[in-house]
């Protein structure tokens, strides 16, 4: 009796917990204002106070959804998209993205910029900025809102947020990005290393 009892109750809590309405795993364009200014083939420049220059190419979109239930021990549906970019004129920097028919990490040879993912099952929204050596990943939003303004080098910002490196702890190097400023308008507008060289977004 005690066994058809525990059965019973966890057969109730796997197929409940991951019940959720599939609208809830859509992106709406509130959301998606974020990837405004970006598009493929765009080229973005950044100039620093000490007149150094990053250049940054738009690669495209990508998307993984993950929609099935498989209750407590599973992967908890999700829907994620990211714009990648490949920086110039040698790029570095590489990432990793998930391969959802063989359910394995595989390598990429561009960065993903920004990612948003949504959670129907909580109903949470995370994002992710990986630019570089930096990281951060916040939940609801991008970083920090301000209304400014805020004057970097010859950009006035208002209306923008700020993101701290998620790992402060890891950057050791003067040259490694721990601050990067981000507006819906037109994404990524500057960012700052440890040493205080602030890069700003050409027009």
């Amino acid at each position: 009796m005690i066994r058809i009892f525990i059965i019973l109750t966890i057969s109730l809590i796997l197929n409940s917990c991951c019940s959720f309405d599939k609208k809830d795993l859509e992106f709406d364009n509130q959301e998606l204002r974020h990837f405004a200014d970006y598009e493929t083939g765009d080229t973005i420049f950044f100039e620093s106070n000490s007149g150094n220059i990053d250049t940054i190419k738009i690669m495209g979109y990508e998307n993984e959804k993950f929609d099935n239930c498989g209750g407590l021990i599973s992967r908890q549906p999700s829907n994620t998209r990211w714009v990648t970019i490949k920086h110039l004129p040698k790029d570095k920097w590489h990432g990793t993205s998930q391969d959802m028919t063989k359910e394995a990490e595989i390598e990429i040879d561009y960065q993903g910029l920004l990612w948003i993912s949504k959670y129907p099952i909580g109903k949470t929204i995370q994002y992710n900025i990986d630019f570089k050596d930096f990281h951060s990943t916040t939940d609801s939003l991008i970083g920090q809102f301000n209304t400014g303004p805020l004057e970097l080098n010859n950009l006035t910002l208002t209306n923008y947020y700020k993101v701290q490196h998620g790992y402060p702890e890891r950057i050791k190097d003067s040259t490694e990005i721990e601050v990067v400023y981000w507006t819906d308008q037109d994404g990524l507008v500057a960012y700052r290393n440890k040493g205080g060289e602030i890069w700003t977004k050409k027009k």
